[in-house]
């Protein structure tokens, strides 16, 4: 194996630790968004619970003190809802961005193996085109040898 191919092999080593490191977090980016996507599910529910309760509230009559508690309530159930919906885009940008990158040490990944498998081909040439050379210099020293032998 050749210097050149050695410090190949080395790359490609790296970068597969690389791809799988990668694929480690794509891993956790699909983990973090099936998270955010329960929770963000589960707040939109928390919130329709509070709007149907207002709706109710709306339809009795009931005192001041009690319809501010359900504003405040509905409020807060909107704003983590909203908080939720926002975690869940952020979830689903990093684990684009995650995808692209395993995508990306793949591609790297690839290419190293064909530059391997191209300079593995060349030795290989360069081996046979020696080993032609070394056959074809023992068959005239032998016919050289065996000329000699009819000639004397």
């Amino acid at each position: 194996m050749t210097l050149r191919r050695k410090k190949v092999q080395m790359v490609l080593e790296i970068r597969e630790q690389t791809l799988h490191e990668k694929a480690g977090v794509l891993v956790q980016a699909h983990e973090g968004r099936e998270l955010a996507q329960n929770h963000a599910l589960s707040t939109a529910n928390h919130l329709a619970e509070a709007k149907e309760y207002r709706n109710g509230l709306a339809a009795k009559s009931i005192n001041l003190t009690s319809w501010i508690d359900a504003e405040q309530w509905l409020a807060s159930k909107s704003s983590q809802n909203a908080l939720a919906q926002s975690n869940l885009q952020s979830a689903e940008l990093f684990l684009s961005s995650a995808h692209e990158k395993v995508v990306e040490a793949r591609s790297n990944v690839k290419r190293m193996e064909l530059l391997d498998k191209r300079l593995a081909t060349t030795e290989l040439r360069q081996q046979s085109r020696l080993e032609q050379k070394s056959n074809d210099e023992l068959a005239r020293r032998k016919f050289l040898t065996a000329r000699r032998g009819d000639t004397g």
